[in-house]
């Protein structure tokens, strides 16, 4: 069959490589110079390129794991077991934390009985949590906030807030107030207690556009995908016959027996609305809010973080990483530092002055090595679309792949993956969107008779 993926996102670019194993005629269109969707860096006068967004994934991903090693694109900063340094803002003390090659859940406790304002009890209060989820009924969790769930098991003030939430706020961009319990379990079974190696943090060392689309681009052509940069969907309609038609920014018409929408959820409304179809599912995916993430690159004249990955707790700070460490290629200039700041509501409208201002302030008196160096220069990106917001209630507006317009398959973070907004998400969704479209008969002609035409 002829089938058109719009959206050229890890969503879009799984499924489409999924969709021609399956042996169909596939075709790519995204509206970016550069496949990756959010995953993308941008030119900084000063500094080359900078991420829109620090991007990190687990060992517990292995539908991305997969996928890298099929593009041929690898992290280059790779744990085999969680590791990171975590600060303490009151005292400036900052401690390696690592897990151990012990079984789950026995390998969080150095990190448990190291960990700033923890201890043993957290211990026992991190088993209660994985007695629950192995245990416990899951079924009405999406409608409770993640931190009243958290309390009901027994889980002080203390873990919570030092451990819990930075790591599920991370995952789920959205304050525990306002997370769905659902995927807060989902993260902490995942991710920190099912094994070892799950929590294991993997960073991609170069700018995340240099890291992705490349060798994104030349898998899908070696696949034999159509791959369209700089092409612009504005509809989606299904004029007669059954086909689908999308037609371009510039009035360019394409024929397709499938489409598979692998954009946001907001835009698939668009583009769907603009060719006169409603798809309900999609209607309500797109009314879930927004949930936004802003980034600080900082370049300094000497490294000041006390590790390649740092997490501060209770701090505005959150997630912090020494970008020269992890990409140690040779080179002069700067040192990069990044700070990672999720659920950013509060500053994503703030001025990037201000916000850059206060963010040093916080480094200098966090950090020793913050008071000696020097602030050479600094650059804000935000992304206020980053994810959707996993508040309770979520779960049950994110469609699966298969809508309700026949014909019509679904893909990105914002589907029912079972994942939050993350990487491991966009992935899996598009790889459930190409099984979901079944093989076709008497279409092939159609597939090699259309083109796109573009003005």
């Amino acid at each position: 069959m002829k089938v058109v993926v719009i959206g050229g996102g890890l969503a879009g670019i799984s499924c489409a490589l999924g969709l021609a194993d399956q042996g169909h005629q596939v075709s790519l269109l995204e509206r970016a110079p550069q496949l990756g969707g959010l995953c993308r860096s941008v030119v900084d006068p000063i500094a080359g390129r900078v991420d829109t967004g620090q991007h990190v994934y687990l060992g517990s991903c292995t539908a991305l794991e997969e996928f890298l090693q099929r593009i041929g694109a690898h992290p280059q900063h790779r744990q085999r077991r969680l590791a990171l340094v975590v600060a303490d803002p009151a005292s400036g003390i900052s401690r390696r934390l690592a897990a151990a090659p012990l079984p789950a859940p026995l390998h969080l406790l150095p990190v448990l009985l190291g960990w700033p304002g923890l201890g043993l009890p957290a211990m026992v209060q991190a088993e209660r949590i994985r007695s629950a989820l192995r245990h416990g009924d899951q079924g009405q969790l999406d409608q409770v906030p993640a931190r009243s769930w958290l309390q009901s098991l027994g889980q002080g003030e203390a873990i919570i807030d030092n451990l819990w939430e930075p790591f599920l706020v991370a995952a789920c961009n959205v304050s525990l107030e306002r997370c769905s319990a659902a995927l807060a379990a989902f993260v902490i079974r995942q991710g920190l207690l099912s094994s070892p190696a799950a929590g294991a943090i993997r960073v991609p060392g170069t700018d995340l556009t240099a890291w992705l689309h490349p060798p994104a681009e030349r898998a899908l052509r070696k696949a034999g995908v159509e791959v369209r940069l700089r092409s612009r969907a504005a509809a989606v309609s299904r004029p007669e016959h059954g086909a689908f038609e999308i037609v371009d920014a510039d009035g360019g018409r394409m024929a397709a027996d499938r489409v598979v929408l692998a954009t946001a959820a907001a835009q698939a409304s668009r583009l769907l609305r603009e060719g006169g179809l409603i798809e309900p599912q999609v209607e309500a995916a797109a009314g879930l809010a927004d949930s936004p993430i802003v980034n600080i690159h900082l370049f300094t004249d000497r490294p000041f973080l006390p590790g390649p990955i740092v997490l501060v707790p209770r701090s505005p700070l959150q997630w912090l990483f020494d970008r020269s460490a992890l990409d140690p290629s040779p080179g002069d200039g700067p040192f990069h530092s990044a700070i990672s700041i999720s659920a950013a509501d509060a500053e994503i409208g703030t001025p990037e002055d201000e916000l850059i201002a206060r963010m040093w302030r916080l480094c200098q008196s966090t950090f020793p090595g913050g008071s000696r160096a020097q602030l050479l220069h600094a650059r804000v990106t935000r992304e206020a679309h980053a994810t959707f917001a996993a508040g309770p209630g979520s779960n049950s507006l994110r469609p699966g792949p298969r809508s309700r317009l026949s014909g019509l398959l679904l893909a990105g973070s914002w589907t029912d993956t079972g994942w939050p907004a993350t990487m491991e998400g966009a992935v899996r969704s598009g790889q459930a969107a190409a099984a979901a479209c079944p093989p076709g008969s008497g279409s092939a002609e159609l597939g090699r008779r259309t083109r796109l035409v573009v003005g």
